[in-house]
């Protein structure tokens, strides 16, 4: 069962899915089609979840689960990669890459490698103080209060 995202309790688990770019209107048209029709049959163990999903500043996908209602099981959070997989077949877009770090710079979104991220950490090009997007968070709540953080509070820290 599909709810607005802003209805979702803050304690909903999320899964975020990042792109390396901004994405078009007509891709976030197809990752919005894709999204509400595989959540409005998203089940768990035969039973219907309290789920949403979000697009954040046209570079992340946001999928959430109110685990209050009923608790999502491993199979079903298989089906709803395998939804990320066909978006990203579908808009031409590695939206599982977990190898890429997005970040503020001049007030715009940028992303970077991992390998070239610790070499602009090594050369100075980056800060403990650069805004980073932690898409390694695991509740709305948390999607709230620290998806952008300075890296220092990040776990790349280990890498200062």
């Amino acid at each position: 069962m599909r709810v607005d995202f802003k209805n979702m309790p803050n304690n909903s688990r999320i899964w975020i899915y990042q792109s390396d770019r901004d994405l078009n209107e007509s891709e976030i048209s197809i990752i919005d089609d894709k999204t509400t029709t595989f959540l409005d049959s998203w089940q768990a163990h035969g039973k219907d979840l309290e789920c949403s999903y979000s697009i954040i500043n046209k570079r992340f996908i946001v999928i959430a689960v109110n685990e209050n209602i009923n608790p999502i099981g491993g199979c079903s959070i298989d089906y709803s990669v395998q939804l990320i997989n066909d978006i990203s077949d579908s808009i031409q877009t590695n939206l599982l890459n977990r190898l890429i770090v997005n970040y503020k710079f001049d007030n715009k979104i940028v992303s970077v490698n991992l390998n070239d991220l610790k070499n602009k950490i090594n050369d100075g090009s980056f800060s403990p103080e650069t805004i980073i997007f932690n898409t390694a968070i695991n509740t709305k709540g948390e999607l709230l209060n620290n998806f952008e953080v300075d890296i220092k509070s990040s776990w790349l820290s280990k890498f200062f």
